[in-house]
């Protein structure tokens, strides 16, 4: 893991001349704040407890008419989802700080947490509505992203070169081609060992150019 990370930047730093413009300031102001938002969250992912079990309380459930008994089930619930939610966010967090360099897909897979900080009241995300299988959906999602990412993200390097070429600047896509890369290996082994755990509902850093890593192969 640290040589990848060592070789990214070392690619990135040697070559950043490549990315003409304000690309180059763009993606460090976002890479600042995944690192910001990364240490956040690692930092105070078991707030979700307290805070969780808060909600649990005040909602309650909706399908119980008895306030007392919908108010206790949901305390209880808000127990394990307090638990949940706080590995989630601290998991995600830890990733977010080690992978701050690293690009990420556009859209979001796996269920979300409530919002972006612990001490925000966001939205509940149920797997029961409207169904258990539509639900937990997010789940298989996130898995079945995360191994393509991790045994297929070699897959950018030559997309990357290849839409680089394409575009005129076969040194550009050599570049993005390493750094997509190694960006695909991260997110997917960190995607692997933590689908089952709820994460941000959205991304922030720098952004990949395609969903998933043969795009730019099969598209160009």
């Amino acid at each position: 893991m640290k040589k990848v990370f060592a070789l990214t930047l070392a690619v990135m730093l040697v070559a950043s001349p490549v990315f003409a413009g304000g690309g180059e300031s763009e993606t460090a102001t976002s890479m600042g704040h995944k690192l910001m938002r990364g240490f956040r969250n690692t930092l105070t992912g078991i707030l979700e407890v307290p805070f969780q079990i808060g909600k649990g309380y005040s909602n309650g459930i909706e399908q119980i008419d008895n306030q007392f008994l919908s108010k206790t089930v949901g305390t209880v619930l808000g127990v394990f989802r307090g638990f949940s939610h706080a590995a989630g966010r601290t998991g995600s967090g830890m990733m977010e700080m080690v992978g701050f360099w690293a690009a990420n897909e556009p859209s979001v897979s796996g269920i979300p947490l409530d919002a972006e900080y612990a001490w925000e009241e966001g939205a509940q995300y149920s797997i029961f509505k409207p169904t258990l299988s539509e639900g937990l959906d997010p789940v298989g999602k996130k898995l079945g992203h995360g191994l393509a990412n991790a045994f297929l993200g070699v897959l950018e390097f030559p997309g990357q070169i290849k839409k680089g070429i394409n575009d005129g600047n076969g040194a550009k896509g050599l570049v993005k081609g390493v750094w997509y890369w190694f960006s695909r290996e991260v997110n997917g082994m960190g995607q692997v060992v933590t689908f089952l755990l709820p994460a941000p509902a959205e991304n922030v850093g720098p952004m990949f150019d395609e969903e998933m890593p043969w795009d730019a192969l099969s598209n160009n």
